[in-house]
This record gives C-alpha cells, structure tokens and sequence, in this order.
C-alpha cells in the first residue's frame, strides 16, 4: 500500500481532527491566531451519510413528543436528494430517505418505527 501511496503528494500533518459545523469558524479563528497552519477537508461519503442518519433520527424523536411534524422529515430527505443527488448516496440510505418522503404523506407510527430501526442499523454499520 505504501508504494501505492508514494505516488501522490504527501501532506504533513500532526494532528487530524474532526470538528462540527457551527464550532469550525471559531476553531479555525484560534488555531489562526495561534499561527497553526490549518486545511479543511471534505467530510469522505460515510461521514456525509452519517451526518444524515443523525439528522434523521433527530427528527424522528421530535416527531414522537410531538415538536415535529411529519413533513419535516420529508424536508430533511428532499434536501439531502437534491444536495447530494442518490447517485451519491448508499441504496440503504436512498431507501430511507424515499421513506420519509412516503412516511410525510401517510404518517403511520409502524413506518416511523421501520424507518427509525433501519437508520439506527445503518448508523451503526457506518460508526463500525
């Protein structure tokens, strides 16, 4: 592998850290002030998608005490297709988010529940 790898350019680094959205502008502020040179990176497909099933299972916990509603989950799938197109995306999670399109139009507490098991899977899955 490491031959492999020797054919491309070599970024030193001494630390790799993973930060979330709404800290990174002030992150990147201090670690500048500190005169530390920083690169922002793209999040690879699995964090991407991650960051989606959280979402999702957030809503749905919302939709359950009632501080949601069910068309706010379809907003969240919608959003995600058209940032991210399914081409991009697992079969897993495009068939979840076709779900919760579904799931805004005929509400039912067992597709919720079928919707919510199988993000939590594939979290999992995806976390490792």
């Amino acid at each position: 592998m490491s031959r492999f790898l020797s054919k491309f350019k070599t970024v030193p680094v001494s630390k790799v850290v993973k930060v979330p959205d709404e800290e990174l502008d002030r992150v990147i502020e201090i670690l500048k002030r500190n005169k530390c040179e920083v690169k922002v990176v793209e999040p690879v497909k699995d964090d991407i998608e991650v960051k989606i099933l959280k979402d999702i299972l957030r809503k749905i916990e919302a939709i359950r005490l009632g501080l949601a509603d069910p068309k706010e989950l379809e907003r969240i799938a919608v959003d995600n297709i058209a940032k991210f197109s399914l081409a991009d995306l697992s079969d897993d999670l495009s068939d979840i988010l076709h779900d919760c399109t579904d799931f805004a139009e005929n509400p039912t507490i067992g597709d919720l529940n079928d919707i919510e098991r199988r993000a939590r899977d594939l979290l999992r899955l995806r976390l490792g």
